[in-house]
């Protein structure tokens, strides 16, 4: 299990790649057979390659990408962090929030992420309903 300063430090690492707008550095931060789920009830992503393509095509969809964590929870080799998001494609916006769930192995590494928020929510926003 990893120590809370593992966690708190891939959940940096984390939130530093998605600043950056770095997929590469982003897909980096997870072990080579980790899964996320974003958000969940959608199809699992796994791999590091398949994570970083998915983590790409949403920097290519939003060029705005502002992900800002709230509030941060550890306990078990695990974190909860609640988030608000900002994001713009042309015209388009939306701000939403919501939370993800990281566990951690211990060498730092995310091996499941689960993100909690409510999709059809935000695409109704960004189409402007």
């Amino acid at each position: 299990m990893a120590s809370t300063s593992l966690v708190e430090t891939a959940v940096d690492r984390y939130s530093a790649a998605i600043a950056a707008r770095d997929a590469d550095a982003w897909a980096a931060n997870f072990a080579p057979d980790a899964t996320s789920e974003d958000p969940v009830g959608g199809a699992p992503v796994t791999g590091r390659d398949a994570l970083r393509a998915f983590q790409q095509g949403i920097f290519d969809a939003f060029p705005v990408m502002i992900l800002t964590p709230v509030e941060r929870f550890y306990g078990g080799g695990q974190a909860a962090v609640k988030w608000t998001c900002h994001v713009e494609a042309g015209e388009r916006s939306a701000d939403f929030e919501g939370i993800n769930v990281y566990e951690v192995d211990a060498d730092g590494r995310i091996t499941r992420q689960k993100a909690f928020w409510d999709m059809a929510a935000v695409q109704r926003r960004l189409e402007g309903d």
